[in-house]
């Protein structure tokens, strides 16, 4: 990368640079007229120079050929101007005044605009530029970076530089030309003026950079203590879990705040040094200002000077220090932020960078691969520079199925990784070679290594997304379409002048056919086969049955579910779940549902009409009122505390019996005790609210003792917790409320709820939730388990398969894919490796969170069934296994014996002399 600022602002948009500095030259003839007309309408009209006589008149816009004189020997008049008394030449030159103020106020703005504009789009190429660096660092590169920091200097410690690019050539011709013009005006009206501000100026020039050289120090200190916090809370925020276990939350909040008193005590420094500077700056000028106000009325009062010299002078000089002081602070900024782009390219320089051209779009298809690897005399180091393994000699060819037996031996297991991630360029070999199909692996492009050969192991990080977005990323290597694909594409509304500008990320980016699938029907059924290999299908159709779906999308799928529906409660009894679900029928009471469900008998389309909110939501309680119910919910509340208190009140804090029940916790009976025992206390002396803020107070208040035991009623399921708080009168008059909740919600403009229909999909609700339309019974035992078996099953006897997996791989995984249990995030990564179709498979002890059992199963699917893709679809594997009895269903067997890695073929026990993989000892 360039190195000087300057340059890489001028290398990236000089012609813009160059237009930019035309408008500004074209500027300062108007700024210049705009000085001398104070001067002529005091003169003029207003001391009536020229206006002696009562209908005297003079010309306005009078125009005569410059140098006219010199050239003919008389004055040649262009234009004889308009003949104005001195009412109208004082109109007409306030006018002409008005005029250049807006006229230069209009080059400000537009100046101003397009120097914005520019400099985003340098600030884009720089950001566009690190980020391309960043993707090119090799694989050991990004084992000692903090993400954190290389986000913060790319998103905040470049963000300045887009503020200065706009003004790194225009700024000093725009304010230079300023002050040279204001200056030669002050040199026209008087030398002695010129001179003086001149002494001055040059004074505030010589003194101030020296002023300002520690600050440049001062913000540098300051950027690099911003980026190892931005570090440092980066790494606290991905050892949360160790530091709650290890009790380390006191040692890293003094290790925060140590660096953010160095941060403190860096922005003070430079605050008290910037004022100072600030002031010094402003006793120059304002002393200037006061030797013209001392020599310029001495000059008027003894006739050297006239008045309307005088106010242009001081007008002139109004305008003088923000040039001034704005040349001065140019070059402050522009020595920081080269010091901050010098810095910033400091910490993206690499010279072992991948080459451009290695990751570049092919515009052809990549072909498969023949030859497959061969390792020649390669020597091969781990991460702390130690050596596990020389004189590699190795071959491995499509079809291949080589595993890599370690028999746990930790020596053993480091050697195979490392070889592994040789094979995909993960870790670069010391000496020797490594070819692929009869070319270095270093020379091959990425479009080739990366589509040709799939690569799994024990890592299961994953962006944040949904779990169809994660397992399809490997596929998008380039846009299907020609046009999009060319790298040399212009996209002018946003490219502006990016050389290379990538393809849109929302293009097409899955060539089907290079895949071999027909269309996106044709990936949905080859990503289903991938899935069901990996072992991901029933895992992934349940997060479907836990997801939504939007009918709007999905007409037929949410129809289909109707459809289940109807079938799960008609054949509930082949299924094997008669009697566990009990269904929702707005005529009765679900028993096996909350009083709160009962109650609302839909799911919300508005938060404030959610489980949590509804004991405070003012329709709920007003239609509680007209049934009787408020006051029957209140006591149903104390009648639940006092239960609850009444079983698990002895109870110790440990006791297993609160792991067992589901909402009893040990602090649940503490606070229901303490709330219980003040209603009681209240009772015996005074009844009264006991409000939580006193009256008047604003802000939020805590709901008073009543309050919580009025809310427990909502959560309240008899056939759960079997308290015998519930009766049917009760029952009967929630079920009449609901009907009046029902009508009340029916006049609303728009529906909060969307209401229980045996007829209708609710979008609100999961799919699950949508077959079942029910509730499950707590009293049979495994009930769960076997609905879901039941549904399971349904699914696949309707064929709405395909479409519950679809709900499902729509399911966000979160950052860094922690919505998944490591299991499942280790088989999307053997899928993803799958998916694209390889010619060879590389997996370093992948699936390791499973059991050995689990993974044998996957195994012997990858191994013996037919992979989803082609017929004749056999890629090569090379596997370092975990566990060593799969090695029997390999073709060539590598075993560390000894402290080196010898091959030997399934048929034949003995070693092989071609193939020796030696250990360093």
């Amino acid at each position: 990368m360039e190195r000087n600022l300057l340059k890489f602002i001028w290398k990236n948009s000089r012609l813009k640079q160059v237009w930019l500095l035309f408008v500004i030259v074209a500027s300062m003839p108007f700024y210049f007229f705009s000085l001398e007309l104070p001067k002529q309408i005091v003169n003029g009209p207003i001391q009536g120079r020229d206006f002696d006589a009562i209908d005297a008149t003079q010309p306005f816009l009078r125009l005569t050929l410059p140098y006219g004189e010199s050239m003919f020997g008389r004055e040649i008049e262009l234009f004889g101007g308009l003949q104005l008394d001195r009412i109208e030449m004082l109109f007409a030159l306030c006018l002409l005044f008005m005029a250049f103020v807006f006229l230069n106020g209009w080059f400000k703005l537009y100046t101003n605009t397009y120097k914005g504009k520019l400099g985003e789009e340098v600030l884009r190429q720089l950001r566009y530029t690190l980020l391309d660096r960043v993707l090119r660092y090799r694989v050991a590169r990004f084992r000692n970076l903090k993400g954190a920091e290389v986000a913060s200097v790319i998103k905040d410690e470049v963000e300045p530089l887009g503020e200065f690019v706009g003004d790194a050539y225009s700024l000093p011709l725009f304010l230079g030309g300023q002050a040279i013009t204001g200056l030669l005006f002050l040199f026209l009206q008087s030398v002695y003026f010129g001179l003086l501000t001149i002494a001055i100026v040059a004074f505030q020039i010589w003194l101030i950079p020296r002023m300002r050289r520690k600050l440049i120090l001062l913000g540098r200190q300051r950027q690099l203590q911003a980026r190892k916090l931005a570090g440092q809370v980066a790494e606290t925020v991905d050892m949360a879990p160790d530091i709650h276990v290890n009790d380390m939350s006191n040692f890293t909040r003094a290790r925060h705040f140590g660096l953010l008193q160095n941060i403190l005590d860096i922005r003070f420094e430079l605050y008290q040094r910037k004022f100072t500077v600030k002031y010094v700056n402003n006793l120059l000028m304002q002393f200037l200002s006061f030797l013209f106000y001392l020599l310029g009325g001495y000059f008027v009062i003894t006739g050297r000077l006239d008045i309307g010299q005088l106010v242009a002078v001081i007008a002139a000089y109004k305008d003088l220090p923000g040039p001034i002081k704005g040349l001065i602070d140019y070059d402050q900024i522009r020595l920081m932020n080269e010091a901050r782009y010098e810095q910033t390219i400091d910490s993206f320089r690499d010279d072992g960078l991948i080459a451009p051209e290695l990751q570049s779009m092919p515009q052809q298809a990549v072909p498969r691969l023949t030859k497959g690897f061969d390792l020649d005399h390669v020597k091969l180091d781990d991460e702390t520079g130690r050596t596990v393994l020389e004189n590699v000699r190795l071959h491995v060819r499509p079809g291949d199925r080589l595993a890599i037996v370690t028999h746990g031996d930790d020596a053993a297991r480091v050697a195979a990784g490392v070889l592994a991630g040789a094979l995909v360029r993960l870790v670069q070999p010391a000496s020797g070679t490594i070819l692929l199909d009869g070319k270095p692996l270093e020379d091959l492009p990425e479009s080739l290594t990366g589509r040709r050969v799939g690569y799994a192991d024990a890592n299961n990080y994953f962006p944040a997304g949904s779990i169809n977005d994660n397992l399809l990323m490997v596929l998008k290597n380039r846009p299907a379409d020609e046009k999009q694909r060319s790298s040399t594409a212009k996209r002018p509304t946003t490219a502006g002048m990016l050389n290379h500008v990538p393809p849109p990320a929302d293009a097409e980016w899955i060539d089907y056919e290079d895949l071999g699938v027909e269309g996106k029907a044709g990936l949905d059924a080859h990503v289903a086969r991938v899935l069901e290999v990996a072992g991901l299908t029933r895992q992934i159709q349940d997060l479907g049955l836990r997801g939504t779906v939007d009918p709007a999308k999905n007409r037929e799928f949410s129809d289909k579910i109707v459809e289940v529906r109807r079938e799960f409660r008609e054949n509930a009894a082949s299924l094997g779940v008669e009697g566990i679900v009990q269904s929702f029928h707005p005529d009765l009471y679900n028993s096996q549902a909350t009083v709160g469900e009962n109650l609302l008998f839909g799911t919300a389309l508005d938060a404030a009409w959610s489980p949590n909110e509804l004991p405070r939501n003012p329709t709920i309680l007003s239609i509680l009122d007209r049934n009787g119910l408020r006051t029957a919910f209140q006591e149903m509340g104390q009648r639940i505390a006092e239960a609850r208190i009444e079983l698990f009140g002895d109870l110790a804090p440990d006791s297993k019996i609160f792991e067992t029940v589901a909402d009893v916790t040990y602090e649940e009976i503490v606070r229901l005790k303490e709330i219980v025992g003040r209603l009681k206390m209240a009772e015996r002396q005074e009844p009264q609210r006991q409000e939580a803020t006193p009256k008047g107070k604003k802000g939020p208040q805590k709901l008073s003792d009543s309050d919580q035991l009025f809310r427990l009623a909502f959560d309240y399921c008899e056939a759960q917790s079997r308290f015998g708080v519930l009766d049917a009168e009760t029952e009967s008059k929630i079920l009449a409320a609901r009907n009046d909740l029902r009508q009340e919600i029916a006049g609303m403009e728009v529906p909060p709820v969307f209401f229980h229909d045996p007829d209708r999909y609710n979008p609100t609700a999961s799919v699950l939730d949508n077959i079942l339309l029910g509730r499950i019974s707590s009293t049979v035992v495994d009930g769960k388990e076997k609905v879901l078996a039941a549904v399971q099953e349904l699914v696949a006897r309707t064929g709405i398969s395909d479409g519950l997996l679809q709900a499902g791989l729509n399911f966000e995984m979160g950052n860094g894919g922690r919505r998944l249990s490591d299991q499942q995030r280790q088989k999307l990564h053997v899928a993803r490796a799958i998916l694209k179709k390889p010619d060879i498979i590389v997996f370093n002890e992948v699936l390791g969170a499973m059991d050995a059992g689990g993974r044998r199963e996957i195994m012997a699917r990858l191994l013996d069934g037919p992979l989803p893709g082609e017929p004749d679809f056999r890629p090569g594997f090379v596997v370092v296994l975990l566990d060593d009895e799969l090695a029997e269903r390999f073709d060539r067997v590598l075993t560390y014996s000894n402290g080196a890695f010898v091959e030997t073929m399934r048929d034949d026990d003995d070693p092989q002399p071609d193939v020796m993989l030696d250990a360093a000892k």
